[in-house]
């Protein structure tokens, strides 16, 4: 039957920018509902940078806050100007962004009330306890020049802080964790390296905020605290290794830093100017060392300079995955940069100025920042080692020695020769002893080397050249190939379906037997009484359908592979689940988002009669009086004729969209060749095939209960209705073999019909209802619903559920490749095409 559409007109581009200033204003609207405060505040910061000129780059320092500043001239005012007025254009647009993003969500917990008397109370707080610690730090002699001369504090943050460590305690145990973790973490890096006033005062406030939180959480499950997990403890150390990576950059850009451990930035400095100054006057091995550093300085010299401190950053990153390599790389790299300063300051290298005579506070600060936390880092993770058990595979570890030695090589040789050739734009004469010590070490970071002052260096042209960049170079390659090798971990086997496949004929869901199809993986109870199948996508494990494990069995089965997929650094996540095992999860603090609905037909009782069945009944009838009949086999014994025709069917099906053949949890060809499916062809008078679907089995207590719809496929040309013939004669043969389910399988990305609309509103639903309608002239997913729901099934959602927030986009390109996992460029294009046409 055709039907004519009316293609409505064009909206014009007025009627569409009125319609998202509309939308936009609808969405701050519902933003300032919910976060009263944090939009004032933030009005607030915008409105007193405006008023006293900070926001232009105007001086406010009249406004600052601090120990002179409010006590000694009595400008007690500004504990609360300090607080709204930020100093600079920058401080603004940081003071307004935190405000709107994390003091909101500080404000979601804490109630609109209760930030806005923190906000002020916590601020003033803490200021004052930071004012007050300022004014006694500076009785004490030996830190006097550690404390900067009084610049008075203008600084938001410091409350807003505050607050978000308040509200922190509200939160769920991940997020409690990572925002403690990453925030004091942040604070710490500035307070401890950069030094400044406001560093240690926000740093104070947020310390007093979580004091506070403590207190109003208390009796309270979100107030207490557990024992990390594996995944906590590598986010932990990974944590402290990007800090102390981090911490000698951050006291250089603050213009070399007055934290208590911004000394250790003394090893990355290239060159003295007061000492250049000097050999104005005097000649020295000393001064032909710093015009060595003055001459061959410049961006590739700074690169190799913070070469150990992007490899600590390197191997954070691999910490955190639980790479054994990145901690071998981060002990290596700590070691290393504790012990050579020892060597350097022992052999007169490296020589500390004292800031008062007789004094040793700057010895015991250079040597914690440079010796102590290195080393105890070091040992942290040596102890913490069996946390990081997940290793490179030999191949890509052999694959990472050739490249480092054929790099250092190439590049070694590259350098000889080039500075060969190039003599005369040395300083001086060069022996072939000279010159290749001078080879090894243009690939040792200053920070490892005691240079000392007869160091030759070139003055310009090629040599200097390649002096500068040849490390850089090698560096750049030793890194790169670090990355590679941390994505080729060695993975378990997949090992073959057998227990599986004994536990499904135990007892299995409905959807239990997807889990057999090729590419899946499996997961066992150390008992052996429980079983995960998954797929194993990246970083990224995908568990297929329920675990098979009695009820009272399951929850311990979840948390077996929860736990087995973070000790081997994966991303969990349960694909298709019911509401059985989504009541688990949710149960340990788990998410969701629907994904699909399964369709079920209960076969007791089951009779295609009256008026609801007209649409199954009357297919079914013109198909038999026609001289179509159902025919039951399995692959294994089909005839050629057979088999043939069941491949041409699906050849042209596949051919007549030129789109990707979809998998996962999608069935193919492949999954029709296996024994225990069976396999429902229609066939005509002729003896030609028109139609084919597969069922798989399900079981309860070793015997099969119900059957799973999988494969569909009908000739383009052949006679309308055959899948409901099929399937109505599959439900009735079925149910005269003492099954009592029928499931038409799920459908993905379709909506419960008995969800309320509005009930989900995440964003990712939104994109997921988005992505149906998208796909949906390419694959039909609604279109199929709809014809399921001919049958008059009972339906049962589908889930994909997760832990954290933050790893969706990865479970959702996982499951993308899942589904999707040889398409090639024509057709995703063809799918893009397709898609863009329907949407017309």
């Amino acid at each position: 039957m055709s039907h004519t559409t009316t293609t409505p007109p064009a909206p014009t581009r007025g009627a569409v920018l009125r319609a998202r200033l509309r939308s936009l204003g609808d969405a701050l609207r519902r933003y300032a509902a919910v976060n009263p405060v944090a939009l004032a505040f933030a009005v607030a910061i915008l409105s007193a940078s405006a008023a006293t000129g900070s926001l232009w780059g105007t001086d406010a320092s009249a406004w600052g806050a601090g120990p002179l500043s409010t006590f000694v001239s009595g400008r007690w005012w500004t504990l609360v100007t300090a607080l709204v007025v930020p100093d600079s254009t920058v401080d603004a647009l940081a003071s307004i962004l935190v405000a709107v993003t994390l003091l909101a969500w500080a404000e979601r917990r804490l109630g609109s009330r209760r930030t806005a008397a923190l906000l002020g109370g916590l601020g003033v707080l803490g200021l004052l306890t930071g004012i007050g610690l300022h004014a006694a730090a500076w009785g004490l002699t030996d830190l006097r020049p550690v404390i900067a001369t009084e610049v008075p504090v203008l600084d938001p943050t410091i409350t807003s802080a505050a607050v978000v460590m308040a509200a922190s305690a509200m939160a769920s145990t991940l997020w409690r964790r990572r925002v403690r973790l990453v925030g004091f973490a942040l604070l710490a890096l500035f307070a401890l390296y950069a030094g400044d006033a406001d560093s240690w005062y926000r740093l104070i406030a947020a310390t007093l905020g979580l004091l506070t939180g403590a207190f109003l959480a208390r009796g309270s499950a979100r107030g207490s605290w557990h024992r990390s997990s594996t995944r906590e403890t590598r986010t932990l150390l990974a944590l402290l290794t990007t800090v102390v990576g981090l911490g000698p950059l951050v006291a250089l850009v603050s213009g070399g830093g007055r934290g208590p451990l911004s000394l250790v930035v003394d090893a990355y400095t290239q060159f003295d100017e007061a000492l250049i100054e000097q050999c104005d006057q005097l000649s020295s091995s000393a001064c032909d060392e710093q015009f060595a550093l003055l001459m061959t300085r410049g961006v590739g010299p700074a690169l190799l300079a913070v070469t150990p401190l992007v490899l600590l950053l390197i191997a954070a990153w691999g910490l955190r995955q639980g790479r054994r390599a990145a901690l071998v790389l981060a002990v290596a790299v700590l070691v290393a940069s504790a012990v050579l300063p020892v060597v350097s300051l022992l052999d007169g290298r490296l020589v500390i100025d004292p800031w008062v005579d007789g004094s040793g506070a700057e010895y015991v600060l250079w040597a914690l920042a440079s010796i102590v936390i290195p080393l105890a880092l070091a040992a942290a993770l040596l102890v913490a080692r069996e946390r990081f058990r997940i290793r490179a595979t030999a191949r890509a570890a052999r694959t990472v020695a050739v490249v480092v030695g054929a790099a250092f090589v190439v590049c070694g040789a590259a350098f000889f020769v080039v500075e060969e050739v190039n003599r005369r734009e040395f300083d001086r004469d060069l022996g072939v002893l000279d010159l290749l010590g001078l080879t090894v070490r243009r690939f040792i970071p200053p920070v490892f080397l005691h240079p000392p002052g007869s160091s030759p260096f070139p003055h310009h042209g090629p040599a200097l050249f390649v002096y500068q960049w040849v490390g850089v170079l090698f560096w750049a390659i030793v890194c790169a190939a670090l990355l590679w090798l941390f994505r080729k971990v060695q993975r378990p086997d997949a090992g073959d379906d057998r227990l599986y496949r004994d536990l499904l004929r135990r007892g299995s869901d409905t959807l239990g037997f997807l889990g057999t199809w090729e590419g899946n993986r499996y997961w066992y109870a150390e008992d052996r009484t429980a079983a995960v199948s998954y797929r194993l996508v990246g970083d990224v494990a995908l568990a297929v359908g329920d675990p098979l494990a009695a009820p009272g069995e399951r929850p311990a089965a979840l948390a077996g592979f929860t736990d087995y997929c973070l000790e081997q650094g994966w991303t969990p996540a349960f694909y298709s689940i019911h509401a059985e095992t989504m009541d688990d999860l949710r149960a340990r603090g788990w998410r969701e988002v629907p994904v699909g609905v399964e369709t079920v037909m209960d076969l007791p009782g089951l009779e295609f009669a009256g008026k609801a069945w007209q649409k199954v009944r009357q297919p079914l009838t013109r198909a038999e009086r026609d001289g179509f009949t159902s025919i039951w086999t399995r692959w294994p014994d089909l005839t050629v004729s057979q088999a043939s025709q069941v491949v041409a069917i699906d050849e042209e099906w596949v051919a007549d969209r030129a789109l990707p053949e979809m998998g996962f949890t999608l069935g193919s060809l492949e999954e029709l060749r296996d024994p225990e499916v069976r396999l429902q062809l229609a066939v005509g008078p002729d003896g030609r095939i028109e139609a084919v679907t597969s069922w798989m089995p399900s079981w309860e207590h070793g015997r099969i209960t119900g059957w799973t719809l999988d494969f569909m496929r009908r000739r383009a040309d052949g006679q309308n209705g055959m899948m409901e013939f099929l399937i109505a004669k599959a439900a009735l043969q079925l149910q005269s073999e003492g099954a009592t389910v029928l499931s038409l399988s799920g459908a993905p990305l379709a909506d419960d019909p008995g969800e309320e609309p509005g009930a989900d509103a995440s964003p990712l639903r939104a994109v997921l209802r988005w992505l149906a309608e998208v796909l949906e002239p390419a694959y039909g997913f609604a279109s199929l619903f709809r014809f399921k729901g001919k049958f008059r099934p009972r339906y049962r959602p589908l889930s994909l559920a997760y832990r954290d927030p933050l790893e969706l986009p990865a479970i959702g390109a996982a499951v993308g490749r899942a589904y999707l996992p040889d398409a090639s460029r024509r057709e995703l294009v063809a799918l893009a095409r397709t898609a863009w046409e329907g949407r017309k």
